[in-house]
């Protein structure tokens, strides 16, 4: 059955878009024509028609980030041969006036042809590549644009190399005559449609509420096609199930290949994809966690959005304090609709949320970093965080973000008798700023969503996003009948003060609450002077508390605010903190609805519609 289903489909031409027959191009189209003359070189050809421009001069600017990814990115370094003329093919001068800027000088020229090269030697989700095998145009790294004209109408046509058959995007067709010609409304869901094309296989597509979906790819793999497309239809008809909406008319799933990552787009998502074998029930539910969480952005990000996320300025990096939101929430939602489809049993989802919860506690920079400061500052710190000397000081939205999701399901789940949950609040925020105001949500917004539909103030849930406040696992978990296994102690000794090496002298950068260096009165910032009587280093500290067992003594005299202090600390056990979570033996009735309705399909789950 594989084989011929792979035939049946390599042999035929794909396009993945849905026909806008006839469409007019209306007369101030920005129109690029994409070839690929020379493959060896790797580099894509693009030429650009511009026309009813006004002044004597234009510019044009390639963006410096790309939709879905928030990091900066020089692609305007990609680009090759640029070259300018005006609409009757006159060579124009032109410059390079910024980093990713060029002015060409028209006169009186109403139109203008722009010809240029692009670079695309990475193979990677968030930028260009093209080699003998297929090719990949993220459209912030091809297209240039002209400021003030982000909001015109843009046409793109595709000119395949002879040998490759297959062009795959979330774009709509220009025209019904079997042309590789494609539109776009504007610039922004222009660089929001990344374009595949190559010897492309095509899955066997599936309708849900009559709406087309396809997975196509490159060299997709050894896998059951069949089982899972079945798969994938069950978890994005719950990802549809959790909003009760679908607001595009087709959805194309790109797999780009072989690697890692993926970005979600308005209708389309380019994932690295090497289809798992269907006998590995781990890596499959890894794949499709993956690939249900760029499928949920489509609502998560590019319609329930912070006000910071679009329209985009694709100049600048576009900053928000609220992707805990936008992210975060989204990997929470992978989870459960992995679990409402019925591809992940209850235990495997809290394995995968305790896994988060883990990886979380284990990080010492949640003594350090928020989530909010953790959102705002991925820009530079990158979405995982990073680690500068010895100490960590940064997490990542992506561990902390699910956590805070299931807080605040679980408390609006408890508040409300179970009537309402998290899902009421993305349904609401979608209805309310996407249907109706056609904007994103600011922060205080979202905050005041949630406890609307919650009918309390969520001080302290909206805490644990903007502070480093220690989590209260069990209360929130005992809302939904479950409970954490007990912590184990192990036999070396522990202090709890995390000190560096700062300037010459040694200081206690963070102090775990509720641990013997608290108790002994350590506190965030002393300057540790001597331990036992003797000047000691970061590495010095830590072997003098290796050194002891539990129960012993270590003296210690800090410098705070001028000031010095003796301190004494009684070291204690190092504890295996255990944040396995399983059901309560006897819940309440309300703790056993709301474990029921929490992982049930939300088709039928009537108590939290």
């Amino acid at each position: 059955m594989r084989t011929a289903i792979r035939a049946c489909v390599v042999a035929a031409v794909v396009f993945v878009a849905a026909a806008s027959a006839g469409a007019a191009v209306p007369p101030d189209t920005m129109t690029f024509t994409v070839s690929v003359p020379d493959i060896a070189a790797h580099q894509f050809h693009v030429v650009v028609r511009c026309d009813g421009l006004t002044g004597e001069t234009a510019e044009f600017r390639m963006p410096v980030w790309t939709p879905g990814y928030y990091g900066l990115f020089d692609f305007a370094g990609n680009v090759r041969n640029f070259a300018a003329a005006d609409g009757d093919g006159k060579p124009l001068t032109w410059e390079k006036t910024g980093p990713n800027a060029w002015t060409v000088r028209k006169g009186r020229a109403s139109s203008l042809e722009l010809r240029y090269d692009v670079l695309a030697t990475r193979p990677f989700v968030a930028n260009a590549y093209v080699d003998e095998t297929r090719g990949y145009i993220l459209p912030g790294a091809v297209f240039v644009y002209v400021p003030g004209r982000l909001r015109r109408p843009v046409t793109v046509k595709i000119e395949l190399p002879a040998a490759w058959n297959a062009v795959a995007t979330g774009l709509d067709r220009a025209s019904s005559d079997g042309a590789r010609t494609f539109a776009a409304p504007d610039f922004d869901v222009l660089y929001d449609s990344p374009i595949l094309m190559g010897n492309l296989e095509s899955l066997p597509p599936f309708e849900i509420r009559g709406v087309r979906h396809e997975f196509v790819g490159y060299r997709l793999g050894d896998f059951d096609r069949q089982a899972f497309v079945a798969d994938l239809k069950a978890v994005v008809e719950a990802g549809i199930d959790i909003i009760g909406d679908i607001p595009y008319t087709h959805y194309t799933f790109m797999g780009i290949g072989p690697g890692r990552g993926g970005i979600e787009h308005l209708n389309s998502a380019a994932v690295s994809f090497a289809g798992q074998p269907s006998g590995d029930r781990a890596a499959r539910i890894r794949e499709l966690s993956f690939l249900a969480h760029e499928y949920f952005h489509h609502f998560n990000v590019k319609r329930i959005r912070p006000i910071a996320l679009g329209p985009f300025d694709y100049d600048r990096a576009n900053v928000t304090d609220m992707l805990w939101v936008s992210e975060g929430f989204t990997v929470y939602y992978e989870y459960l609709m992995l679990a409402r489809s019925g591809r992940m049993t209850l235990d495997e989802l809290l394995e995968v949320l305790r896994k988060n919860i883990t990886a979380y506690e284990d990080n010492p920079g949640r003594l350090f970093q928020s989530a909010t400061q953790s959102s705002h500052d991925t820009w530079s710190q990158g979405p995982f965080g990073r680690k500068e000397g010895r100490v960590r000081k940064t997490i990542s939205y992506y561990e902390k973000g699910p956590i805070l999701g299931m807080l605040l399901d679980f408390r609006i789940r408890h508040e409300t008798q179970n009537r309402s949950s998290l899902d009421t609040v993305m349904r609401e925020l979608y209805r309310t700023y996407y249907k109706e105001l056609g904007r994103g949500w600011t922060d205080g917004e979202f905050r005041e969503t949630c406890e609307r539909i919650a009918g309390i103030t969520l001080d302290e849930n909206f805490a644990y996003a903007s502070t480093t406040r220690e989590i209260d696992y069990a209360k929130y978990l005992a809302y939904a009948g479950l409970e954490l296994e007990q912590d184990t102690e192990r036999p070396a000794a522990y202090a709890g003060a995390i000190v560096e090496d700062r300037d010459g002298r040694l200081v206690a950068a963070a102090v775990e609450p509720h641990s013997p260096a608290a108790a002994g009165g350590f506190r965030a910032e002393d300057i540790v002077v001597v331990i036992d009587g003797a000047a000691v280093t970061a590495d010095g500290f830590d072997a003098a508390v290796a050194a002891r067992k539990p129960g012993d003594l270590m003296k210690a005299t800090v410098e705070r605010r001028g000031e010095r202090f003796d301190l004494t600390v009684t070291l204690g056990h190092q504890i295996d903190r255990s944040f396995k979570m399983k059901p309560m033996a006897k819940p309440a009735p309300l703790q056993a609805a709301i474990l029921a309705s929490w992982t049930a399909s939300q088709a039928t789950a009537g108590t939290t519609r």
